[in-house]
């Protein structure tokens, strides 16, 4: 592969690189597009590029965040993963399932690193050796409260809750795409609704509703 090529194009790309995506079943076009992009052709990188990089982005920066400053890099990431591993996409699941499912895994593993290196500095601040961060105040958007709120998950929780109440995949689409269990996810997602409702009710947000925080979840089977 020419990854050199591929490096140009998805660098050169941007997060507005495009805003279409294909919603139609897999079919020979996808997968001899990932097939002439995987071989460094220039045209069909772009248009890989083009046609995914809207969601990849999106679930990137809500899994670590919109301000990390390593979405960026996790979303190149993703692309020229997709493109080494061509040879694995089996066609069971639409490219755009097969392609957000790597960049969740690579966003995920950076969220878990970061969540066991500041292990410590939490322990710390429970103990009273260290100050916490401080509450979003009233002045906070909806959009920082939530952002607020998603950051008191861990890595796991936060992963599951985007893909399945943010972004709609059911939980069958994110075990495909994260390689774990319905059962552990449903758990998941069960537990972070309730450390979700938990942090709101403790800043006096009972009136900002979250998708999905009351009754049983119908997609886990």
């Amino acid at each position: 592969m020419r990854r050199d090529v591929a490096m140009r194009v998805i660098e050169g790309g941007g997060a507005d690189a495009g805003r279409a995506e294909s919603r139609s079943p897999v079919d020979q076009e996808e997968r001899a597009l990932l097939t002439r992009a995987a071989g460094g052709d220039d045209a069909a990188v772009r248009r890989l590029y083009r046609d995914h990089v809207d969601r990849v982005f999106r679930t990137v920066a809500r899994i670590l965040g919109s301000s990390d400053p390593d979405v960026e890099d996790v979303v190149q990431q993703t692309f020229l993963a997709a493109l080494d591993g061509a040879d694995r996409f089996d066609g069971r699941s639409k490219l755009s399932t097969w392609i957000i499912g790597i960049a969740t895994r690579r966003a995920l593993d950076q969220a878990r690193d970061r969540w066991r290196r500041s292990r410590w500095q939490r322990v710390t601040e429970w103990v009273g050796l260290g100050r916490a961060a401080g509450r979003p105040d009233d002045t906070h958007d909806s959009r920082s409260l939530a952002e607020w709120a998603l950051a008191k998950l861990t890595p796991d929780q936060r992963t599951v809750f985007v893909l399945h109440e943010v972004e709609g995949h059911t939980l069958a689409e994110v075990s495909a795409m994260t390689g774990t269990g319905i059962s552990t996810l449903h758990a998941r997602l069960v537990a972070g609704r309730k450390r979700l409702d938990a942090a709101l009710a403790s800043i006096g947000a009972e009136t900002h509703s979250l998708p999905g925080s009351g009754g049983d979840d119908h997609d886990a089977t």
